[in-house]
């Protein structure tokens, strides 16, 4: 892992600092394709009364696209489930699984929804062919309609917890308006794995492709920031939502997996006391950031890393604004602005809605013309926009922008925009096109 600090002051009222402080992981990149770690995934599909007609069609879809992307060399199982469990695949390599895109297209319907069975089935499979180096995901596709086994989210929550600390996370992929957007997305965040949406079937094909290619470029697992603050500090806060856990003074944020692909930051901001004696400050300690992961080796082993960042500040007269910081900053306000957009549009203040969310769409688009993350923020915030009109009430608005919400408050702008309303088509028919080119 690298890691890389920049700091963004200012003055405020009592003589103090307000220190922005965005740390920015990067994962190596693989050279080659044999560089990437192996595969190990559990495909859990959901074919329970719930996911009739294109919710099942689009997973069938889906995972035989999955099927069609691995390297011969990775390990696949697949389940089906509705009340009962059904082995469509045990674990196997690609040369063993020849009729696998056939098996899965020959899933139906069928009744209830037994979710905690056929994610357990899953976990059973990748545990018992978990090795040193590898990647060993639970991919669970369904509407989160549990209504048969285990259907407390809390326990269904716990039962990816406890898989996560085993190093088995767990990927949600959620389908059709109604999913239950709370459980899949709490069941992802303690699997330390990702949360999708797919509004329409043929979302599924371009939402796979981003998840595979994470797995693909993992370089480092079970990634951690720890933060303490200096005496000299106030208070901290983190503005990403990472999932954190505190203790004492010690914050420590899960960040999960880190993809070479695609650097994590951390922006936190510490406000920072002023001097005792009303002098001004030479130089002052912030606090620290410790920096903890399971680093993949290019010879398949893991070693565990650690890397420690002292944050100290030298403050300017007036302060120092930072592009890169206040570009993160933004992208951030427009988390927040969608957050309260959906509580205005939930009182049924569409106007105040709308306004919010227009005006940052403009300041967004003014901060800088030719970044492509934000000039797609802007126009999805514009869509927003148009969205939000007394007479119209759409579900599937409000779990879209949540959606974009949670993966913008995590950094994830690039993964974001990749699977965003405005390229569905456009990343689709590239792959429609990719499986012609195969045939």
């Amino acid at each position: 892992m690298n890691t890389n600090i920049i700091l963004d002051h200012e003055p405020v009222a009592d003589g103090g600092w307000l220190v922005r402080a965005l740390l920015k992981i990067e994962g190596e990149t693989r050279t080659t394709d044999g560089d990437r770690a192996p595969l190990n995934l559990s495909l859990v599909l959901d074919r329970s009364g719930s996911m009739g007609g294109g919710k099942l069609a689009a997973v069938k879809k889906a995972a035989a696209l999955l099927v069609q992307r691995l390297d011969p060399s990775d390990t696949l199982s697949v389940i089906a489930y509705d009340d009962e469990v059904t082995v469509i695949a045990s674990p196997s390599t690609g040369a063993d699984q020849p009729n696998l895109v056939s098996a899965i297209h020959s899933i139906h319907t069928g009744g209830t929804t037994n979710l905690s069975g056929g994610w357990l089935q899953g976990r059973q499979f990748v545990s018992d062919h978990a090795r040193e180096g590898s990647v060993n995901r639970i991919l669970l596709l369904t509407d989160g309609h549990a209504n048969v086994g285990i259907t407390a989210p809390d326990k269904l929550i716990g039962l990816c917890r406890n898989a996560a600390t085993e190093g088995i996370t767990t990927t949600t992929i959620g389908f059709g308006a109604d999913y239950d957007e709370d459980l899949l997305t709490a069941m992802a965040d303690a699997g330390g794995g990702g949360a999708y949406y797919i509004e329409e079937p043929d979302q599924a094909p371009a939402v796979f492709e981003e998840e595979l290619a994470g797995l693909l470029s993992i370089a480092a697992q079970n990634v951690r920031v720890a933060i303490t603050v200096a005496d000299a500090a106030e208070s901290c806060r983190v503005l990403h939502s990472y999932p954190s856990s505190s203790e004492g003074e010690l914050l420590t944020l899960e960040l999960g997996d880190l993809y070479a692909r695609e650097p994590r930051p951390v922006l936190a901001e510490f406000l920072m006391k002023p001097a005792e004696d009303g002098s001004e400050l030479e130089e002052m300690d912030v606090g620290t950031m410790v920096v903890t992961g399971d680093v993949l080796t290019a010879d398949g082993g893991v070693e565990q890393q650690t890397i420690t960042i002292p944050i100290r500040l030298s403050p300017v007269e007036g302060g120092i604004a930072v592009p890169e910081v206040r570009r993160e900053l933004i992208l951030l306000e427009a988390v927040e602005e969608r957050e309260k957009a959906l509580k205005a549009r939930a009182a049924g203040e569409f106007a105040e809605a709308r306004r919010g969310l227009a005006k940052l769409s403009e300041r967004m688009a003014a901060f800088d013309p030719d970044d492509a993350v934000l000039r797609e923020e802007a126009s999805d915030l514009r869509r927003m926009v148009a969205s939000l009109h007394d007479d119209v009430v759409n579900e599937s608005d409000k779990k879209y922008m949540r959606y974009r919400a949670r993966y913008s408050s995590r950094g994830r702008h690039e993964a974001v925009q990749s699977i965003s309303r405005d390229v569905w088509d456009e990343k689709r028919n590239a792959l429609d096109s990719d499986d012609d080119d195969a045939v």
